[in-house]
């Protein structure tokens, strides 16, 4: 019988597919500066109408940042628009993207030519899943001649504690929330709203026992065939910081669209079938570089998500032992001078 495996989403494994990640992440970059630039010089770099666009995502989280940081930001970023050379070589082809225009930075993105340098043919990503679907199918023929476990359908994420490292520059207590986005085998996006776990001072532990659950799945719904995948992205924050896990929602979905429509330009030919897993790979990996971009362009110590993963190969499989219930693994958020350590596991149940 084949083991399930977890793990902390990290990276993208084709070179060619991060390549055009990156891309995406200078395509929110733009938004990002153009929001700066915005609240130093609003008639010079002025806002696009509606409140969809890339910018207004932006310029909700710049809302929350501190006066001070605003105008900080502001004046790095404008200074900064005035190198030309500098600019282009950052941003490459992104660089023609006009700031100065009331024209969304997506709109500008959609029309300019997709890179030569980008594209590559579908059949590289073929390859690479011809080898996958045949080490699906060693598993498979390995689990048919196990004996039969008993079919469990159910899956869940489980948070165990919560520990303060080291509490945060705030001068009172640290009121720390909990709230994430999931992301299921077929790429349907489930919001985890945001609660409180509670005020922290250093060393603060706060334990659930039992487990407290954060997201459920249904292993049996959906076209997709086994193995089947599954993440959550974390998203720790102090509670004054309202609205933050709307934000890395609403940021997930933009950062999706954003990715399928850059990897559709880039493949030549027929889209292969892993698009899907490419694409979730690809979306965790855009999310955590617009983190590292805004702390860069913005100074906005936030507490960066975690994006967790599962992968289970059938019903009946289980973790190393014959578990139903994954090691207990831990990440730690770090941000606004302070440092949390978050304790987790996944578990398959009837």
């Amino acid at each position: 019988m084949s083991d399930n495996t977890d793990s902390v989403v990290t990276g993208i494994p084709s070179a060619k597919v991060l390549a055009v990640a990156e891309r995406v992440v200078r395509e929110f970059q733009l938004a990002a500066e153009k929001v700066a630039a915005h609240h130093n010089e609003p008639a010079k770099y002025p806002m696009p109408a509606g409140s969809t666009a890339m910018e207004h995502l932006m310029a909700s989280r710049f809302k929350a940042l501190p006066e001070g940081t605003r105008k900080k930001a502001a004046d790095r970023v404008v200074a900064d628009l005035k190198n030309a050379p500098g600019r282009a070589k950052k941003l490459d082809d992104l660089a023609k993207v006009d700031l100065r225009s009331t024209t969304t930075v997506e709109a500008q993105v959609k029309k300019l030519p997709f890179p030569a340098k980008l594209r590559f043919p579908a059949d590289e990503l073929r390859k690479a899943a011809s080898v996958a679907e045949a080490s699906v199918a060693e598993r498979v023929e390995v689990e048919n001649a196990a004996v039969a476990a008993v079919p469990l359908r159910q899956l869940e994420l489980r948070l165990h504690r919560v520990k303060c490292l080291e509490e945060t520059n705030e001068f009172f207590k640290d009121e720390i929330g909990l709230g994430g986005t999931a992301i299921d085998e077929s790429g349907d996006v489930e919001k985890i709203s945001t609660f409180k776990v509670r005020s922290f001072h250093t060393g603060g532990v706060q334990t659930y026992a039992p487990p407290r659950r954060l997201v459920r799945f249904s292993l049996t719904e959906g076209p997709v065939k086994f193995p089947k995948s599954y993440f959550v992205t974390l998203v720790l924050a102090e509670l004054d910081q309202g609205g933050f896990s709307d934000f890395v929602s609403k940021l997930y979905e933009k950062v999706r669209d954003a990715v399928a429509a850059a990897l559709a330009s880039a493949i030549v030919g027929p889209l292969p079938a892993p698009i899907a897993i490419l694409i979730r790979d690809s979306v965790v990996f855009v999310i955590k570089r617009v983190f590292d971009m805004l702390k860069t362009i913005w100074q906005d110590d936030i507490f960066q998500p975690f994006t967790v993963e599962t992968t289970i190969p059938s019903l009946t499989s289980r973790w190393a032992g014959g578990r139903t219930d994954g090691p207990e693994r831990v990440v730690t958020f770090t941000g606004h001078g302070g440092k949390y350590e978050l304790v987790y596991d996944w578990r398959m149940f009837s």
